[in-house]
């Protein structure tokens, strides 16, 4: 069949993909915590192990679709050689990007969630209203992330120096850095940060922040660069605070 010419060019598979796969992976955890709820009640439901039978075989699926699309995309042969890229945590990055939007490296920040806003990371605000980046994609930033500090890369060792340095800045501060567990209780109970201490999974996420968005920085280069649009240098002494400039290829492993 002959395409009209008035019509509309279809969307990109890829970020087609990956929103149909974001929504069957919340659908087969909803139905596994039914699951969970009814199992404790010992109670069983049939329609809900189908739901989840289906809902799983469909994931399986559409995560092996994006795991064979991403092979494909212009960034591939740098982010394929980095340790702890999966392409199906890859894949469901980029395909929630428009690269050609992020003019800036600060514009993918910002859309990731990885910005900062009156002096701290975005966060979601009581009683709803419109967030200023894609939550999903913050979600799939910080997955990514977590395999990229299982792997032991040298993305991690980015990680482990940024930690130091947050350990060393705190010391410094007098700040003391404690287990969660050590922290004091409000009125409410909830555990907070007093003056002068600080949670260690607090200075960890600080760290993780810092490797995410040296990530998002390579992958915004050498995807932009791939795709002939116009780059901006060096992002990494100017946004990242860095004195020398962190080339992406000196980020891969293999």
């Amino acid at each position: 069949m002959n395409q009209n010419p008035e019509e509309k060019p279809l969307k990109p598979l890829l970020p087609t993909l990956v929103d149909a796969a974001l929504a069957i992976e919340k659908l087969r955890v909803e139905s596994e915590v039914r699951q969970s709820h009814l199992a404790r009640q010992q109670r069983h439901d049939p329609e809900t192990d189908e739901l989840h039978r289906r809902a799983k075989d469909l994931e399986d699926y559409v995560d092996g679709r994006v795991a064979d699309l991403i092979q494909s995309h212009s960034a591939y042969p740098w982010f394929s050689k980095v340790k702890g890229i999966g392409k199906e945590n890859i894949g469901k990055v980029v395909g929630l990007i428009d690269i050609e939007r992020a003019e800036h490296i600060s514009s993918l920040w910002k859309f990731a969630g990885f910005s900062v806003e009156n002096g701290t990371a975005p966060k979601r605000k009581k009683g709803g209203g419109k967030l200023s980046y894609n939550s999903q994609l913050r979600s799939m930033c910080w997955r990514l992330g977590s395999s990229l500090l299982r792997a032991t890369g040298k993305f991690y060792e980015y990680y482990l120096r940024e930690k130091d340095k947050y350990y060393q800045r705190y010391g410094n501060q007098g700040v003391n850095i404690v287990p969660a567990t050590s922290l004091p209780k409000d009125k409410d109970g909830k555990r907070y940060e007093p003056e002068g201490m600080i949670a260690e999974g607090h200075v960890h996420n600080q760290a993780m922040r810092k490797m995410v968005k040296l990530f998002l920085a390579c992958l915004w280069l050498t995807w932009r660069e791939a795709e002939g649009l116009p780059v901006a240098k060096p992002y990494a002494i100017d946004q990242l605070g860095h004195d020398s400039y962190i080339a992406p290829w000196d980020m891969v492993d293999r």
